[in-house]
């Protein structure tokens, strides 16, 4: 997904979120939920009307994962209240089971910027990136796996940047990202781009493998950016 951030804002709908995010039993511990274990059955709306909101709500959630860890407070707090808003803006496009989700990772945000935990805002917010971008209709141009390419990509680096890493959830990841390149591999066409995508995601591996911070995020860098390059080349007529 482009790199840009959005506000779907209305007062009523920042009320909306504003509420969900402060119930009870919020907890930081984002990193619990990994890539096979939340967001795995999110309902997809019935039609593909829907994917331009659910993705362009997507974005700030996806703003907050890659600000988590350089943003002032200030600016972080910003972020978050795009965040609540746009989800609000879509949780009447979702199925009960994919609101509920959101509203989960809604509250984990409050939860881990009120502890100041920036890898598990990041965790968070890139959860909810993945709720929205798994709502999206199977039938969108380009495909959900390549958004959950970025979901991967992104969970991995923030896993890397947490203190102590995260190694064994940033294997998870690579475990998700590897299924979903799979589901789309053969469809691109471009034997360039097919190969770079391959060798990324076997340096991503092998980083984390050996436990090397610099090769691991210099891998998620590269991977993250290939993803901008498969939403292009899906978008191309």
């Amino acid at each position: 997904m482009s790199r840009k951030a959005i506000n779907l804002s209305t007062t009523a709908m920042l009320a909306l979120a504003l509420a969900a995010c402060g119930q009870p039993g919020a907890s930081s511990d984002t990193a619990t939920a990994g890539p096979g274990k939340s967001a795995t059955s999110v309902a997809v709306p019935a039609g593909s009307a829907t994917n331009a909101p659910l993705l362009a709500a997507a974005e700030p959630f996806e703003k907050l994962t890659e600000t988590a860890f350089s943003a002032t407070p200030a600016s972080l707090d910003l972020t978050i209240a795009e965040v609540r808003t746009a989800a609000a803006g879509v949780r009447g496009l979702l199925s009960a089971s994919a609101a509920r989700q959101l509203d989960e990772r809604l509250i984990s945000i409050a939860s881990a910027r009120g502890s100041n935990s920036r890898a598990d805002l990041a965790i968070a917010a890139v959860e909810g990136y993945r709720v929205l971008v798994s709502a999206a209709s199977a039938t969108a141009k380009v495909p959900m796996a390549v958004n959950l390419l970025d979901y991967a990509g992104f969970r991995y680096d923030a896993n890397l940047k947490a203190k102590p890493a995260r190694w064994a959830d940033m294997m998870e990841a690579m475990v998700f990202a590897r299924e979903q390149w799979s589901s789309i591999s053969s469809r691109v066409t471009d034997p360039g781009l097919r190969g770079r995508m391959d060798i990324s995601l076997s340096e991503m591996e092998g980083a984390a493998k050996r436990q090397d911070v610099s090769a691991a995020s210099a891998a998620a860098q590269s991977e993250l950016a290939l993803v901008d390059d498969l939403e292009k080349f899906f978008n191309a007529p």
